[in-house]
């Protein structure tokens, strides 16, 4: 500033004029959701009155800086997946959001719980590119170690881990696992690195990691996690035959044997144990040598079905050779259905 403007002489002998100074006072703006490298710029204005008279306004330098890159994320799963044993290609859905200022790229990966009751097989993560929270032809096979997608600032993609369940997963086995985003360098694989211990530059995008913890990362450390359940839902099955002697040629049906002649009768009764039902259970039980199937003699659940292969799901010999088929179309949790015939003995 020059200070001698500060003083007019009115005439020789007046004395100084009473000086008025204004400062206009500088204005702070937060604006979160600037983007990271956008320049601040902030100038000052000085009016003042000399004698009652406005002087020529004074401007200082200009103050900039840039907006820093704040690093935030967050990884939400859709929720746990029921599958049933030998099913493949199984989905757990995930979305990471960019909720920093900044556009990163992101390296994915897959943890399974070490508490998990069954093994997923096949494991895979793709980038749902619909995000349909489906496996569809047109989903990307993520390759681990690479960028799997450069987000923008709010921005978000979907994710999928896709497994295939064993045939030998039992009912209310689970395998959770927890799908982790670690952030990029957009365009990179490089893992974005965290500023915070450096002193600030007001010419430099430096780094703040602002993230919170997911289900296995901590704070601010560039990372987030989430976890989702694969959980068997399986119909398992308890089967148990009995064989009963209805009667024979001596001594009718009061305490009848297993004489040549005698009528015999074999049970088989199929229990779900389990909340899940079961679908297109099949009873086949081959005819047992040294007897002769009874004819019109299959029942299930006490409901009398015919020989022939026809709409009541039961025959004899037509679908199986010299055997009993019978087909229950549903068995639903917690229930038992009986089927039974009859042979006599040669």
């Amino acid at each position: 500033m020059n200070y001698s403007r500060l003083f007019r002489r009115l005439d020789v002998a007046a004395p100084l004029a009473v000086l008025a100074l204004s400062i206009a006072p500088m204005q702070l703006a937060y604006a979160v959701g600037v983007a990271s490298g956008i320049p601040v710029n902030n100038t000052a204005t000085i009016d003042y009155q000399v004698g009652g008279v406005q002087q020529t306004t004074e401007t200082t330098n200009t103050a900039t800086f840039v907006v820093d890159n704040k690093i935030d994320l967050t990884v939400v799963a859709a929720g746990d997946n029921a599958v049933a044993p030998g099913a493949v290609d199984q989905v757990l859905s995930y979305t990471l959001t960019n909720t920093g200022n900044t556009t990163q790229g992101y390296e994915i990966e897959a943890f399974p719980l070490g508490t998990n009751t069954v093994t997923m097989e096949n494991v895979r993560i793709y980038l749902d590119v619909n995000k349909d929270g489906l496996l569809d032809a047109g989903d990307t096979l993520y390759t681990l170690g690479t960028n799997v997608a450069d987000i923008p600032a709010d921005g978000d993609i979907k994710l999928l881990i896709v497994a295939d369940t064993p045939i030998g997963a039992s009912d209310a086995d689970i395998a959770q696992f927890d799908l982790q985003a670690t952030t990029l360098d957009a365009g990179t694989t490089t893992v974005t690195v965290n500023d915070t211990g450096t002193a600030d530059d007001p010419t430099l995008v430096q780094t703040v990691f602002a993230d919170g913890a997911g289900t296995i990362d901590a704070t601010t450390d560039g990372k987030f996690s989430a976890a989702a359940s694969y959980i068997v839902a399986s119909a398992e099955l308890v089967v148990a035959k009995t064989v009963e002697v209805i009667s024979d040629p001596i001594n009718g049906t009061t305490n009848p044997k297993a004489i040549p002649g005698a009528v015999v009768r074999y049970s088989i009764t199929v229990e779900n144990t389990t909340a899940t039902e079961a679908t297109d259970v099949t009873v086949v039980d081959a005819i047992p040598a040294n007897t002769t199937y009874v004819p019109g003699s299959i029942t299930v659940d006490a409901v009398v079905k015919t020989d022939v292969n026809d709409a009541d799901g039961a025959d004899h010999g037509a679908t199986n050779a010299n055997s009993v088929t019978a087909v229950v179309a549903t068995l639903p949790a917690t229930t038992t259905t009986t089927v039974t015939f009859d042979v006599t003995v040669n």
